[in-house]
């Protein structure tokens, strides 16, 4: 009966370590995911803050008068007083 307890008290501590085992692997695996997608975050923040530094710099050009000139020359077309606009033909092949 000591040998059977013995063989049962050896059984179980196998069985705890193999459990203690598989859970520190696991967690090593699960750690170098979480390190992975920390990375990955950290490299859309920063182009996200990159972004956001380029919007504020062209939000603050867009209340320039300079600015506002460009734009309504070259999408709306218009002209100061006095000035002519000259467009060349252009001849598309088909």
């Amino acid at each position: 009966m000591a040998k059977r307890k013995i063989k049962i008290r050896h059984l179980l501590c196998l069985l705890f370590l193999i459990y203690v085992l598989s859970t520190f692997i696991y967690q090593q695996f699960r750690i170098m995911d979480l390190t992975k997608q920390e990375a990955e975050l950290n490299a859309k923040k920063k182009a996200a803050i990159e972004q956001r530094e380029e919007l504020k710099k062209e939000i603050s050009l867009l209340h320039t008068d300079e600015y506002i000139e460009v734009i309504a020359r070259d999408e709306l077309g218009l002209v100061k007083p006095g000035e002519y606009i000259i467009k060349s033909a252009r001849s598309f092949k088909e």
